[in-house]
């Protein structure tokens, strides 16, 4: 089983971006130092309460620089956002100078804004997002590259350069939606899931969708097919656990319900309502059963092992700075003591 270390970045009042690259670089750092497999980075925008890194790829160029072994991968590139063109020369571009070590990560997103600042049409997201997703393979692995699509069309392009890695850098859907893990199974991609798109009492029947798309199209489950994103944070007991990130996920959870909009969940106003004062209600006890991994040591691997037999989980990716308010030194104490005393459970 590998570990891996996740962030969204939020910046909460009081803290500005070239403050939170930094704690960001410094964390990833020690987490190659550490023993982590990989480090995923997401990709939001206009939402910097939320999520104050629009733009993943540069801050992985610069801890591609100080490090030399931790995989560096992008949860998720936002595919329907970017012309395939240039996102595939700027993902072979970091994998070059990692020399090999980019993991593509790859989704649609659920936020609005992030559609409308860029005037794309988020009801062909789906559509886009295919499109793109073929392109970049071609564009990867063809000399030159004739493509016609709905989308995007090109003649006899050069696209320059190409990944160190052959054919292509390893590439994981994020399945959020029941449609979206159908289109990982048809497609036999590993997968992202969990968290609080996905808790733990949803993610058993979600899993069935995938795996049950693999059988119907004739695709054998890949190798490394499940990364688990979970909260985790490990200390010296639950306790304590719990009074050093409390005020961080009330924060997380709060900026969701203010971003939130009824078009990005559906229904009518009245359960988006309902939604949203659950999202700001959201009680510790909940995230800790659901959506997280949090206690003392022997309390996190006996959790690890329950859910790694129930799902069948291959990679943990821990998302240990969620709110923006546990606390820089806090974040690197919990990723060490993760790592010394947890990982070697699983290795």
């Amino acid at each position: 089983m590998k570990f891996d270390i996740f962030y969204q970045l939020p910046a909460a009042e009081g803290q500005n971006p070239a403050e939170r690259y930094r704690e960001l670089i410094e964390e990833a750092v020690e987490a190659d130092r550490l023993g982590y497999d990989a480090v995923w980075l997401a990709e939001i925008h206009f939402l910097p309460r939320f999520c104050t890194m629009p733009a993943p790829m540069m801050l992985l160029a610069a801890i591609a620089e100080r490090t030399s072994r931790i995989k560096l991968g992008q949860a998720v590139n936002l595919l329907p956002l970017h012309h395939p063109a240039r996102l595939a020369e700027e993902a072979a571009t970091l994998d070059v100078l990692s020399n090999g070590r980019l993991a593509f990560g790859a989704g649609r997103g659920g936020f609005p804004i992030n559609y409308h600042g860029f005037g794309v049409d988020i009801n062909e997201s789906r559509e886009i997002f295919a499109e793109t997703l073929k392109f970049v393979k071609q564009a990867w692995t063809q000399d030159k590259l004739t493509f016609h699509g709905r989308h995007f069309n090109v003649e006899d392009l050069e696209v320059t350069p190409k990944p160190i890695q052959r054919p292509y850098p390893s590439i994981r859907i994020a399945a959020n939606t029941p449609e979206s893990f159908k289109f990982a199974g048809e497609n036999g991609y590993p997968i992202f899931a969990g968290g609080p798109v996905n808790p733990l009492n949803v993610l058993g029947e979600r899993l069935a969708i995938y795996h049950d798309a693999l059988k119907e199209a004739g695709v054998q489950t890949p190798e490394d097919w499940f990364a688990a994103l979970l909260m985790v944070f490990a200390g010296r007991d639950r306790a304590a656990v719990r009074s050093t990130i409390e005020a961080s996920l009330r924060n997380y959870f709060e900026s969701v319900s203010d971003i939130v909009r009824p078009e990005t969940l559906g229904g009518s106003a009245g359960e988006f309502e309902k939604v949203r004062t659950r999202l700001r209600e959201m009680k510790y006890e909940t995230v800790d059963s659901l959506m997280g991994i949090f206690g003392d040591p022997a309390y996190c691997i006996d959790r690890i092992a329950e859910l790694k037999e129930r799902f069948g989980i291959t990679r943990l990716v821990c998302w240990v700075e969620t709110g923006g308010l546990s606390g820089h030194r806090n974040v690197i104490e919990s990723m060490r003591l993760f790592a010394d005393r947890v990982m070697p459970h699983f290795a």
